[in-house]
């Protein structure tokens, strides 16, 4: 997108740098408020992304009075209300508490910045950020600076933090649509060594295969995912029967930068985070763009009072680093759990063996979600 004249030298109340759920969101929130908004993004929308594409059920409170919820349901995203852990020999099915969606994230990042935009925000899609602190990007001034450029970006080493340089938990991740006979009313987990595939159903009738491996698994593909994938299908034939089923429904796979499991501070050198660029939960956990959503939630009324009273920053850095830890800390514990199982075929299936009954799986999605009374208590704070 072209970039007008002025925004080289424009002053806001915030800019946000990154606009996925997490900055599209938070920019949507900030302008309906009459907040100056400016948000950025190196890519022209819309764009695709690596993801798994399922949007979680403790999401929608937050998105339905910004009509996003209505949005995607009339563009045709499905309905999610069962899942499935597929192992070598043994699968676990459960039931969702309440529906989830499939959506692309082709669609819902253009649905999450249109939306933004039609409240008032400066859209900047197409426009890299170079430089950044706690109160300018690039030559745009602002009382406050939100980062969501995800879970890896050039500010997070030029910010000096600490996860970057973790060499020992670095995983990949890897995605492709296709066409095939998978249920829309389902999310299947795979498991094959060091890694997993999640698989659910998204818009027009598409079935997006994503995947998690530890980058020890990727020596001698050299970025060649066809070859991985032939490669797990025969060490796995429950992962091999899957492919099988499926015909590409484009050119190539999607790759991600290195995602490390690692803690993040929610505030760095005054620029609030948000979105996987505050904290990164395993994508097994269906919970990602939720949180980057409610991340968004969280964060507005940090930043509106942050906007409304600058000389109050050290207080209100605090207070949201705090607000983040307790909404969000526990969640990404949980998920690394469940991944140890997960990136095990014959340790999970010999634990799905145990659990038929147990309602293991009902445990596991309230320990890596927000409950509903949480979010929609936080949204009737904003909203009303």
């Amino acid at each position: 997108m072209a970039v007008p004249v002025w925004a080289t030298a424009v002053e806001v109340d915030v800019a946000i740098v990154g606009a996925g759920p997490a900055g599209s969101t938070l920019a949507a929130l900030l302008a309906q408020r009459g907040v100056r908004v400016a948000l950025l993004d190196r890519e022209a929308f819309p764009r695709d992304k690596l993801c798994g594409e399922f949007l979680s059920y403790d999401a929608l409170p937050v998105l339905a009075p910004l009509g996003i919820v209505d949005a995607i349901d009339a563009a045709g995203a499905p309905h999610i209300t069962r899942g499935r852990i597929v192992g070598s020999r043994r699968t676990y099915e459960f039931a969702l508490p309440c529906a989830a969606r499939g959506v692309s994230r082709l669609f819902f990042d253009d649905l999450l910045l249109r939306t933004a935009t039609s409240h008032g925000a400066i859209r900047l899609d197409g426009t890299a950020a170079t430089t950044i602190d706690a109160t300018r990007v690039n030559d745009i001034r602002a009382r406050a600076v939100a980062g969501a450029w995800g879970r890896w970006g050039r500010f997070d080493q030029q910010l000096g933090r600490a996860f970057v340089r973790d060499r020992a938990h670095r995983h990949f991740g890897f995605k492709r649509h296709y066409r095939g006979d998978h249920p829309r009313d389902t999310i299947d987990l795979y498991a094959f060594p060091r890694g997993y595939l999640g698989v659910n159903a998204v818009e027009r009738e598409i079935t997006n295969i994503c995947g998690l491996v530890h980058a020890d698994r990727l020596a001698g593909h050299r970025g060649r995912w066809d070859a991985f994938v032939e490669t797990i299908s025969r060490e796995e034939p429950h992962v091999g029967a899957l492919y099988a089923r499926q015909q590409p429904a484009q050119e190539g796979f999607l790759s991600s930068d290195p995602v490390i499991f690692r803690a993040r501070d929610a505030v760095e050198a005054g620029v609030f985070m948000i979105g996987d660029a505050s904290g990164v939960i395993d994508p097994l956990a269906g919970n990602g763009m939720a949180m980057a959503v409610q991340s968004a939630l969280l964060a507005a009324p940090f930043l509106l009072r942050l906007v409304e009273s600058p000389a109050h920053r050290e207080r209100i850095e605090r207070e949201y680093r705090r607000a983040h830890r307790a909404f969000f800390a526990k969640r990404i514990a949980w998920s690394r759990r469940a991944a140890f199982f997960l990136s095990r075929p014959r340790l999970l299936d010999a634990a799905l063996a145990t659990l038929r009954g147990t309602g293991v799986a009902e445990l596991f999605l309230r320990r890596t979600r927000a409950s509903h009374e949480d979010v929609s208590a936080l949204a009737e704070r904003w909203f009303c």
